[in-house]
């Protein structure tokens, strides 16, 4: 099921809202995770089953990590813990990887390579997996006691707002929630906003963006020109924020109308000035994660090493950034998809990080800021055709088009084709929204409305709030109606 639905939009939602208000307080817990599984369960039973077992893996590996049992032992239940979660990800997600290059080895040494059956990616899987990892390191670093209430934990891991494709939110930023919240007349009217919003970033702004997108990327690199296939990675690089940063507000604004509050997951990260910037402002929940959960862990490590080794008077802490850096970008290329152009995705990343530290790099990032935010622009542009090829065979083949070194000659008026009125005027909208403008103006005409609502205006006051309901009406119509013609296309990440 699709938070850009009609069906989810106009009848599960209402559905669940009616339900979840009507029933006592101590069953709202339990409503809402029934009505997380049903809105699962629209996926296939299968990936249900799945996501039921990592609920009771977790709940009893949370408890045995819980228990007193001195530190040692504390630490092997995690270990276990965090090994069994990552089986159950490596299991439905990288078998076919897995397999399929074990069989190009096989071939060449010319032997059967093997045969299995595919195996169906649970949506979400990547996700819930990493949301069970913090729960269980939150418990043996005794931040959170451990969730006797298994409706609790379930609810934390599988609350359909953030199941399939996030925030990453922490379970100590949501345990007291799931134990105790309220539902204010405020926060639901802000949610339905947030809500409203997301929906229009992803359909209206995002499906026009990704038609042309798509159009490029399907067309075969040798009939592509130079200004072409760049239109297309600029589009690919506009129609993934969108998507996912409307999701995201989605997800944000359904929590907030059952009383939680979600971390943000992204800020403007298109007004960085660096490649660590944009990360830092890019997809917040899991590039923390994969700061608290695998940078520094494997920088604590690798530092405990250097102490010993004969290097660790050459600028080891370096060394510590360079390794750990490249690891866990290659794992998070890994972490978006079992194929070697996320991978090459991945460690792009990772060396741009390392460059940044070398002294052109800081020279770069610190000059001049024009310059450093079209350094940032340019490399995002070019390293998300890394993430949207089929293989790195594409990828690369796409690359050379961009740089000029192949493709056909440029044909203005096949160009012209992809600039239709819509394209052009969601285009704009995209660009100028992927900064800080409209809502610095929002900002500033509210606080306008404040100073003179204080001065004897409360009029103004109540025409903002007229203003602000006749606005999320005519969002939630335009975006209905875009459903209604068919134009709208799948969220990028469930794929993830």
């Amino acid at each position: 099921m699709l938070f850009n639905s009609l069906f989810f939009i106009y009848w599960f939602l209402p559905v669940t809202l009616l339900v979840y208000f009507l029933v006592p307080r101590q069953l709202k817990n339990m409503a809402l995770l029934l009505a997380s599984f049903v809105f699962y369960a629209w996926g296939g039973v299968t990936s249900t089953l799945v996501l039921a077992g990592s609920v009771v893996l977790n709940y009893g590996m949370g408890l045995a990590i819980g228990r007193p049992d001195g530190e040692q032992a504390r630490k092997r239940m995690l270990t276990a813990g965090i090994v069994l979660n990552l089986l159950l990800l490596g299991v439905f997600k990288y078998t076919g990887f897995a397999v399929h290059n074990a069989g190009v080895l096989i071939r060449l040494l010319g032997l059967s390579p093997i045969m299995v059956h595919d195996v169906i990616l649970p949506l979400g899987i990547s996700f819930f997996t990493f949301k069970a990892i913090t729960y269980l390191v939150s418990v043996k670093r005794r931040e959170s006691a451990p969730q006797r209430n298994f409706t609790g934990l379930a609810l934390y891991l599988a609350m359909f707002p953030q199941l399939i494709a996030g925030p990453i939110d922490r379970y100590r930023e949501l345990s007291g929630q799931i134990s105790q919240r309220t539902v204010t007349l405020e926060k639901f009217s802000s949610g339905i906003s947030r809500f409203a919003l997301g929906l229009f970033k992803k359909v209206v702004i995002s499906s026009p963006i990704a038609w042309v997108a798509d159009q490029v990327f399907t067309t075969p690199t040798e009939l592509l020109s130079t200004p072409l296939a760049w239109l297309g990675a600029a589009c690919y690089a506009l129609r993934i924020y969108y998507d996912f940063s409307g999701y995201t507000d989605m997800a944000i604004g359904l929590g907030r109308m059952f009383g939680f509050a979600f971390v943000e997951n992204f800020n403007f990260p298109y007004s960085s000035r660096s490649v660590k910037e944009f990360w830092q402002r890019w997809h917040i929940s899991l590039s923390t994660w994969l700061r608290d959960f695998l940078f520094l862990p494997l920088a604590w490590s690798i530092s405990g090493k250097l102490k010993k080794d004969r290097y660790a008077g050459f600028r080891s802490e370096g060394i510590i950034y360079l390794f750990a850096a490249m690891a866990t970008f290659v794992l998070c290329g890994f972490w978006h998809g079992p194929a070697w152009h996320f991978v090459a995705w991945g460690t792009l990343n990772g060396v741009m990080l390392v460059w940044e530290r070398t002294k052109p790099g800081r020279w770069i990032v610190r000059r001049f800021r024009p310059l450093a935010h079209l350094y940032m622009v340019f490399f995002i542009v070019v390293s998300m055709v890394f993430f949207r090829a089929d293989t790195l065979t594409e990828a690369l083949k796409f690359l050379r088009v961009m740089a000029g070194a192949r493709g056909v000659a440029t044909s203005w008026p096949a160009l012209r084709a992809y600039f239709t009125r819509e394209f052009v005027v969601m285009a704009v909208v995209a660009v100028l929204g992927s900064t800080t403008l409209f809502r610095d103006t929002g900002k500033w005409l509210r606080a306008g409305m404040v100073r003179r609502g204080d001065n004897g205006g409360p009029l103004l006051q109540a025409g903002w709030s007229l203003g602000t309901i006749i606005a999320v009406v005519l969002v939630l119509f335009v975006s209905t109606m875009y459903l209604l013609s068919q134009t709208n296309t799948p969220f990028i990440y469930f794929h993830f």
